[in-house]
């Protein structure tokens, strides 16, 4: 299916092509297309044209004709680029042209998320004074079977832009319509040209809050975006909001997640003059991340429309570390048909207030890297008053803070109750063999991602755990600040009990639900580093994350360090809840997955390194020993005849299948796996490097051999004159190839009944075929062997270098003895075998076995070829001759 594909890219191409070369039809149909702002000549002088307070990013809603999905759970985003700008006579009007880009999901995608793109070229004007802008022009996307381009005439494009944006007034909003579509609506959150109105209040705190001081260094826009990032908040109503029947102020609905989609700050940074978009979902929290983190084709902060929004503006206080705000509601009408459109109403400024903090103490409980509140600004409550009605707090636990870990303290409260329960478990305290995570190494050996088993009917599901602290160092957040607090928890702690903080999050199939149920779990416990045992008392968030049940005990079991365990960890989250009570619920136990430890992770990597520079060195070698080949043949060019074409197509053969087959496939594969390590262990590029060498060399030693076969074909037909010499020639070349191709016939069978045998999946067959292929070339001598031997006892010519065949031989021979010397001196988990560069699985037939018969095979084969080449085709001795002397041919024609 990848065809149409690069199909579609030639077509878009062409397309491109089109475009750039149509007249300018656009300004003619201008005037019956727009009639506000009106056309305007060019101004001659090159004025500089007007700035636009423009915007160039938004959220379009529509364009089902247009073969985009109506899910809004996938961002639909359009991209605004001017392409230039220039001044008019009109000193108000701006003529621009552009292009406009909608990109979403299609309709009718193979898989879930397929991405789907419709480009409008634009030319038009912008008006200073009404701010509107209307450009026309026409649009193109690809063929849904990638043949082709469909084509969108008449295509007009009008944005209302304010003149001054405000909290009142904070969106650009438009419409795309054309002759081939029905109107797609379009708004975006106003970039430039912003208000501020009055001055937005925090009410004083109530109590002592511990916050963090994010700004001491001064104000930073880009600082405070990142530390309210882009994760998932949670709400939780207090009582009175529950009570509120009318509409759950200060939110007109009782939404499960915010996302806090835009921010932006004032130009004017000593003002600390910051506003804010919000979103907000009533739906599963699962469904909502996907709407904003982006995909593989998102370009970046889309603009999301929810169910509910907050526009807010306000300030940094910085002597309080708070963010304060004053939101107007913005409710999504949607006009449905269609189109689609979705129309955003800004109502009720001022009358809602938000602070947002980043506290410094966190528990089990209360983990939250950002925490705020939004309440009834004009009920007279405060966040101070945690039961006033109309109060909601927010809160965000996914994600990590960005900053200095050292800053928030971490309070244990659970840690006695799960030492009872460790303790209550003998089995957790038996010592085991081996070596497991502890103090002396990575604190990152300690987070896994793990699999749920199918258990009582539940569907299985899957999560990952990572460590919040260990011990009084913080490892979650930046890596590096991360990495320092753990090296000084190593040299302070050296007790066996560890006292220790999680994080879990993992999912189920909900069979009354389109998405999967997610559950987010904080755990703190003791970890002993003698038998890898973890104990944990836990808080599992229930009715939708407004509450915790903090009765859930999770054990799991780490893997040695030292050993070969296809699981990582093994363990059980588990009730301590009576089965009468309404929270309880069966344990589930799950499967941590197979991927190495760091201490593994750095072992297999430098493995990987000297593997690929071994795998360089052996082909560069080849070059070299085929070049004196080629300098033997020169210096003696009566040994070409003699030489076996079959065995020069083998080795050809041999160096062009990894460039067809293998040598991309294996150094993309590594890569990706070793790129999956490499936030973790800077260890440069040197596999890279090395792939690109390989190609090189691959490359040369192909042609060399090719070079070498052409010169033993031409020299039969320039040496070999008469007819009788050129049948003899013949029928012994033919005679080798039908004595070796049944044999090389036979292995492939083999190999095709034990891939049948094994009910491989179908791409298995080629990989099984390719590392046959290499075990061929391990016998590359085969073919010469079997021509000398069916020339009888005349005096054989040295056709082949010693250079030449003993060392291709060595060099066929030398990953065989590499293999079971790896198998011996190293301990691979069951992942890191596909993770071999040199001696690869897929570049030849490896095993016990084999690497025993292969180098006696190649060694025999060189044996035999040496006295063949000294003694005669069958080692006879009455047509022996003497090192270095050559059968005499005749020239003479007939």
């Amino acid at each position: 299916m990848a065809r149409p594909h690069s199909h579609s890219h030639l077509s878009l191409l062409l397309l491109l092509r089109l475009l750039l070369l149509l007249p300018a039809t656009a300004a003619a149909s201008y005037s019956s297309l727009c009639h506000s702002p009106s056309a305007a000549p060019d101004a001659l002088g090159g004025s500089p044209p007007l700035t636009l307070p423009w915007t160039s990013t938004g959220h379009f809603s529509g364009g089902g004709d247009l073969h985009f999905a109506q899910d809004r759970y996938y961002p639909h985003a359009f991209y605004f680029s001017p392409r230039s700008t220039s001044a008019t006579t009109d000193p108000a009007v701006t003529h621009l042209s552009a292009t406009l880009t909608l990109e979403g999901t299609h309709l009718a995608g193979r898989h879930h998320g397929d991405p789907h793109s419709v480009s409008f070229d634009l030319e038009g004007y912008y008006s200073t004074a009404t701010g509107e802008l209307c450009m026309v022009g026409s649009g193109s996307y690809a063929r849904d079977d990638g043949f082709g381009v469909v084509l969108l005439s008449a295509a007009v494009l009008r944005l209302t832009v304010p003149r001054h944006a405000n909290l009142s007034a904070p969106f650009v909003t438009g419409r795309l319509a054309g002759a081939n579509f029905n109107p797609v609506s379009l708004v975006a959150y106003a970039e430039d040209g912003y208000e501020y109105g009055e001055t937005a209040s925090c009410p004083p705190p109530s109590g002592a809050r511990r916050v963090l001081p994010v700004t001491a260094a001064g104000f930073s826009c880009g600082r405070l975006r990142a530390l309210l990032g882009r994760y998932s908040y949670g709400l939780d109503y207090k009582p009175g909001v529950h009570a509120a029947a009318s509409g759950f102020f200060p939110l007109r609905r009782g939404h499960r997640s915010m996302y806090i989609n835009q921010v932006r700050c004032s130009a004017a940074a000593e003002d600390n003059a910051v506003r804010a978009y919000m979103v907000f979902y009533t739906d599963e929290p699962a469904a909502a991340p996907s709407n904003y983190t982006g995909r593989r084709w998102g370009r970046g902060r889309e603009f999301l429309v929810g169910d509910e929004a907050l526009v807010a503006e306000g300030f940094w206080d910085a002597s309080r570390s708070r963010l304060c705000l004053r939101a107007c509601r913005v409710t999504v009408a949607s006009s449905g048909g269609q189109s689609g459109a979705d129309d955003l109403a800004v109502s009720e400024c001022g009358s809602i207030g938000v602070s947002f903090w980043f506290p410094a103490v966190w528990s089990v409980r209360d983990r939250s890297v950002a925490a705020g509140m939004i309440w009834n600004a004009t009920g007279g409550n405060s966040d101070g008053d945690a039961s006033a009605a109309g109060v909601i707090t927010v809160s965000r636990t996914g994600g990590s803070y960005r900053g200095n870990m050292s800053d928030i303290k971490y309070n244990y409260t659970l840690v006695e109750d799960a030492k009872k329960q460790y303790d209550a478990m003998p089995e957790l305290s038996k010592e085991r063999k081996g070596r497991f995570p502890g103090n002396s190494y990575s604190y990152r050996d300690f987070a896994f991602g793990f699999y749920l088993k199918k258990q009582g009917g539940l569907p299985a599901g899957s999560g990952y755990a990572w460590p919040v602290t260990i011990g009084s160092a913080f490892v979650e957040g930046n890596g590096l600040i991360a990495d320092a607090a753990f090296g000084a928890e190593e040299v302070n702690n050296k007790q066996r009990l560890l006292n220790v903080s999680y994080g879990l999050r993992y999912q189920v199939m909900n069979s009354t639900a389109k998405s999967p149920l997610i559950r987010r779990i904080s755990a703190e416990g003791v970890y002993d580093t003698k038998t890898g045992s973890l104990c944990m008392v836990a808080c599992q968030q229930v009715t939708n994350g407004s509450s915790s049940d903090c009765d859930v005990l999770i054990t799991v079991q780490f893997a040695p360090m030292d050993g070969m365990a296809r699981e990582r960890a093994v363990g059980t989250i588990s009730s301590l809840r009576k089965k009468t009570d309404p929270l309880f619920f069966e344990a589930l136990e799950f499967v941590g997955d197979g991927g190495m430890y760091v201490e593994q992770e750095a072992e297999a990597i430098s493995r990987m390194d000297m593997e690929s520079l071994m795998l360089v060195s052996s082909m560069l070698l080849s070059c070299a020993f085929t070049a004196l080949q080629l300098r033997h043949v020169k210096n003696h060019p009566e040994a070409l005849p003699a030489t076996s074409t079959t065995m020069l197509v083998v080795l050809a053969l041999g160096y062009a299948i990894p460039l067809v087959l293998n040598l991309e496939d294996t150094y993309r594969d590594n890569n990706d796996r070793r790129r999956q390590y490499f936030f973790r262990l800077a260890s440069g590029g040197l596999l890279e490097l090395n792939g690109l060498v390989l190609r090189v060399t691959t490359v040369l030693a192909l042609v060399l051999q090719l070079r070498l076969l052409h010169l033993a074909m031409s020299s039969r037909r320039s040496t070999t004159d008469d007819q009788a010499g050129r049948s003899k020639h013949g029928g012994v070349e033919r005679s080798t190839l039908w004595v070796c191709l049944p044999l090389y016939a036979l292995g492939a069978v083999a190999v095709w009944i034990a891939h049948m045998t094994d009910a491989k999946p179908g791409p298995a067959l080629v990989g099984d075929l390719a590392a046959y292929a290499g075990l061929l070339l391990d016998g590359f001598l085969l073919p010469q062997v079997v021509r000398n031997a069916l020339s009888g006892n005349s005096k054989v010519r040295p056709a082949l270098s010693p250079w030449f065949y003993a060392g291709v031989a060595a060099i066929r021979a030398a990953p065989h003895a590499y293999d079971a010397f790896r198998k011996r001196g190293y301990a691979p988990s069951w992942r890191t075998s596909t993770m071999y560069v040199y001696a690869s699985p897929r570049d030849d037939i490896f095993g016990v076995g084999w690497d025993v018969a292969v180098p006696c095979g190649a060694a025999l084969l060189v044996a035999v070829l040496f006295l063949q080449q000294r003694r005669g085709g069958a080692f006879g001795e009455k047509n022996s001759r003497r090192p270095g002397e050559y059968e005499m041919v005749s020239t003479l024609s007939s």
